[in-house]
C-alpha cells in the first residue's frame, strides 16, 4: 500500500516540477536591443553573441531579444526609445548618442582625420576621458554607454558618379548624411549638398537617383547591398569610430551592479566579435565590391584632411572641451 502510494506522489509532482520550471522561465527579465545593421551583418552577430551569453551568465534569469534592420526604428527613433525606456538597449554607432540633447560632446568622434587607426580610436574611446564623457552624457540624456566595443571600418565615401580623387570631386554632390550638423559640416566644407536621411531610406535614394552618394564604411554599406547601385568607393578614411552598447539609463539603473558587471562583461566580449568579423570584412570588401563591378580608389587623403581642416572650429569649446582635438591627435 505504501509502494502505491509512494509511486502516485511521484507521478503526481512531476506535472508541477514541469509548471514550475515552466514558470521561472516565463519570468525571465526580456531585454529588447535594436541596431539599425542588416541581420546578415557583424553588428548583428555580436548581438546575438551578447544575448547567448547575458542568458548563461544569468542563468536565464535575463533575455536579450534582438532585432535589426531598424526593426524598432531608425537612429533617432531608437534613441528616444530609450530615453522613454520602451526600448533597453542598442548596438549602434559610439558617436549616435550626438542625435540627443545633451550628448553634443560626442561630436567629438566624428571630427575628420582625428584618429589615424582602428588602435588610436579603440585606446582613446576607452580612456578616462572618454568615460567621463559617457557618465555626463548619460546624467544628461537618459541614455547611457556601458561599453564602447566592436571596431567599426574607417568611413569612406560611395556614389553614383565618380569617381572622388580630391575634395574638389564632391562638389555639388547630393550626398546623404546622417542628420547631425558634424556632418553637415565636414561635406560642405568641400562643397557637397547635403541631405540627410536614415539608414533605411538610402538604398532606395541611391537607386532613383535621389542622392548622388553616400558615407559609411564597409561595415553598413556591404551587408545593405549600397554597392549594387552605387558604383563608386572612395577609401577617403575620414572617421574611424568603434560601435556603443547603449542602454535606458532608467532601465540600468533598475538592474544589480552584479548585473551591470555581467552586461558589461557580455558586451566586451560581443564586441570581440565584432572586431574580428570586421576586420574579416575589412579585409573582404574591396574583392567583395569589385566583384560587383564598384571602382575603388584611393583619393589624396591629405587634400581631404586639409580641406576639412577647419571643421571642428565650429564645435570647439562648445560642444565639446576646448582643446581635445589637438590632445587626443598628441597621442598619436
Amino acid at each position: 500500500m505504501k509502494r502505491r502510494q509512494l509511486v502516485a506522489a511521484g507521478a503526481a509532482s512531476a506535472p508541477l516540477g514541469a509548471m514550475i520550471s515552466l514558470g521561472a522561465r516565463a519570468q525571465a527579465r526580456q531585454i529588447k536591443i535594436n541596431t539599425i545593421s542588416a541581420a546578415n551583418s557583424p553588428w548583428a552577430e555580436a548581438m546575438k553573441r551578447f544575448a547567448e551569453l547575458v542568458e548563461k551568465e544569468s542563468g536565464g534569469r535575463l533575455k536579450v531579444l534582438v532585432y535589426t534592420d531598424g526593426q524598432l526604428g531608425d537612429l533617432q527613433q531608437t534613441m528616444a526609445g530609450m530615453q522613454l525606456g520602451t526600448i533597453e538597449m542598442a548596438y549602434l554607432g559610439l558617436g549616435v548618442a550626438v542625435f540627443l540633447k545633451g550628448g553634443e560632446a560626442m561630436k567629438l568622434i566624428y571630427t575628420p582625420y582625428l584618429f589615424n587607426s582602428k588602435d588610436q580610436a579603440r585606446r582613446v574611446l576607452n580612456s578616462p576621458e572618454f568615460l567621463a564623457i559617457y557618465d555626463d552624457v548619460a546624467r544628461k540624456t537618459n541614455v547611457r554607454i556601458f561599453g564602447a566595443h566592436g571596431d567599426r571600418s574607417p568611413r569612406a565615401v560611395q556614389s553614383t558618379k565618380g569617381p572622388i580623387l580630391r575634395p574638389e570631386d564632391l562638389k555639388g554632390l547630393r550626398l546623404r548624411v546622417p542628420p547631425a550638423d558634424i556632418f553637415s559640416a565636414t561635406f560642405e566644407a568641400v562643397g557637397a549638398q547635403i541631405t540627410p536621411l536614415g539608414m533605411t531610406e538610402i538604398y532606395t535614394a541611391l537607386a532613383r537617383g535621389i542622392v548622388d552618394g553616400q558615407d559609411n564604411g564597409f561595415d553598413l554599406s556591404i551587408p545593405l547591398k549600397f554597392h549594387e547601385v552605387a558604383k563608386h568607393w572612395s577609401q577617403t578614411d575620414h572617421v574611424y569610430e568603434l560601435t556603443g552598447w547603449y542602454a535606458s539609463e532608467r532601465v540600468w539603473q533598475g538592474f544589480s551592479p552584479a548585473d551591470r558587471t555581467l552586461l558589461g562583461r557580455a558586451a566586451a566580449e560581443a564586441g570581440m566579435l565584432a572586431t574580428q568579423l570586421m576586420q574579416k570584412l575589412d579585409d573582404d570588401g574591396i574583392a567583395i565590391l569589385k566583384a560587383a563591378g564598384v571602382n575603388v580608389v584611393t583619393p589624396d587623403r591629405e587634400a581631404f584632411r586639409k580641406a576639412m581642416a577647419d571643421v571642428p572650429k565650429r564645435f570647439e569649446g562648445k560642444d565639446w572641451p576646448a582643446g581635445m582635438v589637438e590632445r587626443i591627435r598628441a597621442m598619436g
